[in-house]
């Protein structure tokens, strides 16, 4: 026959036990859910980061193409802009503008690259640029190059590094 001591006993070990386990599964919950969440986190800031590029991209090329090179005796190079809050939590933005053809019609332009220099700045075959070149096909244009670069700042990184996000865009005007 058990005691009734005993009995008192046995449910108080195996009230800790299942305290034990539950703590347990709980931490192991908490544990995925953290990771999944700075996942999501981070998918989401580079393809916020990849959305603004593309916009950016288009804006670029659109103020080059309105851009009145003969007024200022120059070409739109770069353009600088930050999206969202002031401070750690937005993105900054840097388009660099590269022209790309004839330089009779860039003349102006300190980023241009001449028509022979399309084999070198963008690793193409380069039987097909010199037919290019030789038929006047690239000197009777002008072409833009658009790098733009995001940068932002990872929520969840302890150290607050910067992640960057680079977007390359060959535009004929």
């Amino acid at each position: 026959m058990i005691k009734i001591k005993n009995k008192k006993a046995f449910s108080m070990i195996t009230a800790i036990f299942v305290i034990v386990i539950m703590a347990s599964v709980s931490a192991l919950i908490m544990n995925i859910t953290g990771k999944t969440v700075k996942a999501t986190t981070q998918q989401y800031q580079k393809e916020q980061a990849a959305l603004l590029a593309r916009s950016y991209t288009e804006l670029a090329i659109l103020y080059a193409i309105h851009y009145d090179r003969t007024a200022g005796n120059n070409c739109l190079e770069t353009i600088t802009d930050h999206f969202g809050e002031a401070g750690n939590s937005g993105y900054d933005i840097r388009i660099n503008i590269s022209y790309l053809g004839n330089n009779t019609l860039l003349a102006n332009c300190r980023n241009n690259i001449e028509a022979n220099g399309v084999v070198n700045l963008l690793n193409t075959n380069a039987t097909w640029a010199d037919n290019a070149i030789a038929n006047g096909n690239i000197n009777s244009t002008v072409s833009l190059i658009v790098d733009t670069y995001i940068t932002y700042k990872d929520f969840d990184d302890p150290s607050n590094r910067n992640i960057s996000f680079h977007r390359r865009t060959l535009q004929k005007m």
